[in-house]
């Protein structure tokens, strides 16, 4: 019985761990590609900012649900496919945008 909850105990950190890195590096991408848009004032930035900005976004609304086991959005899963692609759509715009 020990081994099992020193196991789940591992899980849920290793989740916890991972999941604060990948809000750490998603802030950073957001962060550099939002100062680059501050500086040239395109529409292809603005749009990989705003893509960039909605997956910022949605990393810290879930971070709590990690912390507090009681604060949850009850969310189910299509919803959070349905942000990540809304996310994406604004990336691949601002790829496939021509230059003005």
């Amino acid at each position: 019985m020990s081994n099992n909850k020193t196991i789940l105990c591992m899980a849920l950190m290793f989740d916890v761990i991972l999941r604060v890195g990948l809000l750490i590096a998603t802030g950073f991408l957001f962060g550099i590609i939002l100062l680059a848009y501050l500086r040239v004032r395109s529409i292809k930035l603005l749009l990989f900012t705003i893509g960039f900005g909605l997956f910022f976004v949605h990393a810290i609304l879930y971070m709590p649900e990690l912390m507090i086991g009681e604060f949850t959005f009850d969310l189910s899963e299509n919803v959070h496919i349905f942000l990540n692609l809304v996310a994406l759509v604004f990336i691949t715009a601002g790829i496939l945008k021509e230059k003005e």
